[in-house]
């Protein structure tokens, strides 16, 4: 409906111009190599304080928008990680194991990773807007076939279906902020939005747990599917399309129609046709993917800390149940900890920030800091992790009160906080426009990794006993511990032989 309104004003906008006779003031003639073409394409552009460039949007509605996508992010985080609370219940339903049973868990991580790779070229390709709505659709459809399912082979095939087409709003909210957001206002919105992806599989395992117990499995994907409807009508009301070149060439069209002037054009629709700009942003995916070292190596560091959310899922059967004799709910209310440790990471993050905003004041001429100065928070948080790791595999004892782990949970989530935030605050400084692509391909290594780890994590801890496992994980968060420093010290040059780098 809003998108509606969008149009409206917009064509509204375009009416007073020729009316006034004053369309030159925000259109441009262009030259390029066809002679002709050049003499007849006059390209549009957003004015100076025009109402419909999303970056020049009233706070409150920018503000109101990204609550809207903060919902979308945080409730298909939440789907990933709600059935994983029922496995042990649901295994028993189907006659099959539990490690059989936790390929629901991991079918709809893998369908987030692979739908990654499309949704960021998508979103750059028919705009933000149709790939929210359309995709969350199909989210719903198979998140309420998945409660239905009959068979177990349904359960697995109707949970990966729901994960692909969650995937883009998981993928492609770094890319609406870029959108709406100037780089200093989004230093102050990011560390309040990237709550939501840490949050949403965080807090789902604390009430589905509950739920599994008092009312039965299928119910993890009932709760989930009226949480999501109700975010997902909340889009369809009020979320409009925040795409800049989309909407400069809904401009151009309308004014090729009100005027009969078919030599308006908007630069996205003279540059490529649509298989040919599907084609470049797949290619901008792959080079994200396995040639840019920024992309590489942050890739490397969220997936770890990602395995480590969807290994905890898995794990805190044997951390907190076989350790302290947990049930089902009072094993994921641990989850809590987690959630407690994120909440205290923000305003860690915040002021940090503010204080590097303040210091780079000069040095940028009132731009914002420089990218990698929003490292700094990870920078100082790094060796926390691999703190946690150890307190938390050297103390999960029955002679030691379960209090220690969920300190030690508690510190987990505080550096998840610490480092994801900084890490995609970074990344969308890098990469402006193409933020989107660069955080799908991210979000591929993450979410492919994941899935594996959800399956793997009952063998590895009955293998190896909960101590083991989490010194492995401590030895890993060692190793990867400097990747902030490096970034920190040499991005700049790093930075400027990437070819994606827009600064």
């Amino acid at each position: 409906m809003e998108a509606y309104f969008q149009y409206r004003r917009l064509q509204q906008s375009n009416q007073e111009r020729i009316q006034r006779k004053d369309s030159q003031t925000d259109l441009e003639s262009s030259e390029s190599s066809d002679g002709e073409k050049a003499s007849t394409s006059r390209f549009v552009e957003f004015e100076h304080c025009d109402p419909n460039d999303p970056r020049q949007w009233e706070t409150r509605w920018k503000l109101f928008y990204t609550v809207i996508i903060w919902l979308l992010v945080f409730v298909t985080g939440w789907s990933s990680a709600a059935d994983s609370t029922s496995h042990e219940v649901a295994a028993r339903h189907w006659g099959v194991s539990e490690v059989a049973e936790s390929l629901a868990a991991s079918m709809y991580l893998f369908g987030v990773a692979f739908g990654a790779v499309v949704a960021g070229p998508c979103s750059e390709t028919v705009g933000r807007l149709p790939t929210y709505l359309g995709t969350f659709a199909m989210f719903l459809i198979w998140t309420m076939a998945s409660a239905l399912a009959p068979t177990f082979g349904g359960q697995i095939v109707f949970r990966g279906l729901a994960g692909l087409f969650a995937s883009a709003s998981m993928s492609i909210y770094g890319g609406s902020l870029a959108d709406m957001f100037e780089t200093k206002t989004r230093a102050l919105i990011w560390p309040f939005f990237a709550l939501a992806p840490l949050l949403g599989p965080t807090i789902a395992p604390i009430v589905t747990g509950w739920l599994t117990q008092e009312l039965g499995w299928r119910w993890d994907d009932w709760f989930t599917l009226i949480i999501s409807g109700a975010a997902y009508l909340m889009a369809m009301a009020f979320l409009p399309e925040t795409f800049q070149p989309i909407i400069l060439s809904y401009k151009a069209q309308m004014l090729r129609e009100m005027t009969g002037d078919a030599t308006y054009r908007a630069e996205f629709d003279e540059s490529t046709n649509l298989s040919q700009r599907l084609a470049e942003n797949f290619r901008r995916i792959a080079r994200f993917t396995f040639r840019e070292s920024t992309t590489v190596l942050f890739g490397l560091y969220l997936t770890f800390l990602y395995l480590l959310i969807y290994g905890f899922l898995e794990g805190f059967d044997y951390i907190f149940t076989k350790t302290y004799t947990f049930n089902i709910g009072q094993r994921y209310t641990a989850f809590a900890a987690v959630a407690v440790g994120i909440g205290l990471g923000l305003p860690y993050v915040v002021v940090v920030n503010r204080f590097v905003t303040r210091r780079d004041q000069t040095r940028t001429k009132g731009n914002g800091p420089l990218p990698e100065s929003r490292l700094i928070p990870a920078v100082f948080a790094s060796p926390l992790l691999v703190i946690a790791m150890f307190w938390l595999g050297f103390t999960n004892r029955t002679d030691i009160s379960y209090f220690s782990s969920l300190g030690a949970c508690c510190l987990f989530g505080f550096t998840l906080m610490a480092l994801f935030t900084p890490t995609y605050h970074y990344l969308l400084d890098t990469y402006g426009t193409v933020a989107s692509s660069a955080l799908a391909a991210i979000t591929f290594m993450r979410y492919l990794a994941s899935g594996g780890m959800v399956i793997a994590t009952e063998p590895l801890y009955t293998a190896l006993t909960v101590k083991w496992v989490l010194v492995l994980f401590g030895c890993i968060a060692a190793v990867l511990m400097p990747i902030p420093w490096i970034f920190w010290w040499f991005g700049a040059r790093m930075r400027s032989k990437n070819p994606s780098y827009l600064g």
